[in-house]
């Protein structure tokens, strides 16, 4: 029998990164040139304005909480093969800070988004004044600021804790990163049920689902695995994280796959029951997206989320091919954007979909700027952890 060659772990501290000098400049020069696009037009064009930065910002929020949620999980369920990889997911949570703070941005954008924050309207109507004590400016604020800053200190707690254990290696790090990734699961779950029902579900106030917290958090989970495993992929193929596998693509193919089919069972669950019921006050939400020029949107969006992955991702063998897989990927970010776009732009445009060159600023701005945070935290920190006692399972993982 012939012995396996171990594989090859990179010794270098830090330098890695997934942009080259030229492309980082011009990411950067992008993301100044997109952002002060996007504050001008909070100023000029506020009603067009304060919906876009809404819905990037939150989705790109989201998938950087993702990597915190990834990190949690498998930790809690001890498992080790995702530990040669964790400075992908890590290095996601660099944009935490700069979300909530953009979150924090956003409350001055409330009058123009949320029709409950008006008196009058409030007023005139016998439903939002039953919603009124929670649905109130002061009480979505404080939602809001609390929020945010549990996010923002979790996440940084349960990366700090890798980095502790970089240093000293000791097992009692294991524990703590255990602990704070409990507190950060239980903490997330509720807070994120919180901020889908205040910022994106009371964008029509009229309407709820008691599954849409799910639906949400499914979408943007979705949409952050694919984007963890596009991430790996490229700094793979820039000679990177070279101790990963085909075992390890293969393993996030697997969660890429899971996640469509259960966003895709609840995207139709929730639509199912309300068109089967048809009962107005339920039924006004998929009218409102399935009428005029968002029809073709609504169709195209379960055929991007559902079924192009079922089609491509159901083989194990197409699961490990990387080049596959990455385009995949790729369309499912973009994918579930989409589907938070059909979520939040109805209520600010409902005749149909409005792209100009705000609404591109602010996709090209916000995303420049997630890859620019990502590419400096990824360079900055140890390409492995070693001193996780997970380290070398993780390097000898064959599914």
């Amino acid at each position: 029998m012939t012995a396996t060659a171990a594989p090859h772990v990179s010794t270098a501290a830090t330098g890695h990164h997934l942009l080259g000098a030229a492309s980082f400049r011009v990411l950067a020069g992008l993301a100044a040139l997109g952002t002060g696009a996007l504050g001008l037009g909070l100023i000029v064009a506020p009603e067009r304005a304060w919906p876009n930065l809404l819905l990037d910002n939150f989705y790109l929020l989201s998938v950087s909480l993702v990597g915190v949620f990834f990190i949690a999980i498998h930790r809690l369920a001890k498992a080790g093969w995702p530990t040669v990889l964790q400075r992908v997911p890590e290095a996601m949570t660099a944009y935490v800070p700069v979300g909530a703070v953009l979150m924090l941005v956003m409350l001055m954008g409330v009058p123009t988004l949320y029709h409950w924050s008006h008196p009058e309207a409030v007023a005139a109507d016998a439903l939002l004044q039953a919603k009124a004590g929670w649905l109130n400016v002061p009480a979505f604020a404080m939602r809001l600021v609390v929020v945010v800053a549990l996010w923002w200190w979790l996440g940084r707690r349960i990366v700090r804790v890798s980095r502790r254990q970089d240093e000293s290696g000791a097992i009692a790090e294991t524990a703590a990163g255990m602990r704070a990734s409990a507190v950060f699961t239980v903490v997330f779950a509720l807070t994120f049920t919180i901020a889908s029902i205040d910022w994106i579900m009371s964008l029509e106030p009229h309407w709820f689902s008691t599954l849409f917290p799910w639906y949400v958090f499914s979408s943007v989970a979705c949409g952050g695995v694919a984007l963890l495993t596009a991430l790996l992929i490229l700094l793979r193929r820039r000679g990177y994280l070279t101790a990963t596998n085909e075992h390890h693509v293969h393993d996030l193919g697997k969660w890429v796959f899971a996640f469509s089919l259960f966003w895709g069972y609840l995207w139709f669950s929730q639509y199912m029951l309300i068109w089967y019921a048809n009962i107005p006050e339920e039924s006004v939400y998929y009218v409102a997206r399935s009428e005029g020029g968002w029809w073709a949107l609504f169709v195209a969006n379960p055929i991007i989320n559902v079924a192009l992955p079922l089609l491509l991702l159901l083989p194990a063998a197409w699961k490990r091919n990387e080049t596959l897989l990455f385009w995949v990927c790729v369309v499912i970010v973009a994918g579930h954007w989409l589907d938070l776009y059909i979520m939040v732009m109805p209520s600010a445009t409902p005749a149909g979909p409005r792209i100009g060159p705000l609404e591109v600023a602010a996709v090209v701005g916000l995303g420049s700027l997630f890859l620019v945070l990502f590419d400096r935290a990824f360079r900055r920190a140890p390409m492995y952890p070693r001193g996780d006692p997970y380290f070398e399972e993780s390097v000898h993982h064959h599914g």
